[in-house]
């Protein structure tokens, strides 16, 4: 149970990351998250593309940190 939770977290990191255009391994899971609508809305499209989950923008759109965007993915 905790390696898929770390593996999720990993793949929400990396997809994160997909989406802002940032090189890998650049953002830290309690980092502010900085990113504008474009990529947003691409990340909503990865991971239910890569992860086939749904994620609501407007819950999305209250993530402060990564963290809060891992919590809110693994729901």
């Amino acid at each position: 149970m905790v390696e898929q939770a770390v593996a999720l977290e990993e793949q929400v990191v990396a997809l994160i990351e997909e989406a802002m255009e940032a090189d890998e391994g650049t953002l830290k899971v309690d980092q502010p998250l900085d990113w504008d609508s474009i990529a947003l809305v691409t990340f909503m499209a990865l991971v239910d593309e890569r992860l086939e989950k749904t994620i609501s923008a407007s819950r999305l759109n209250k993530c402060e940190t990564v963290r809060d965007v891992i919590t809110l993915v693994s729901e």
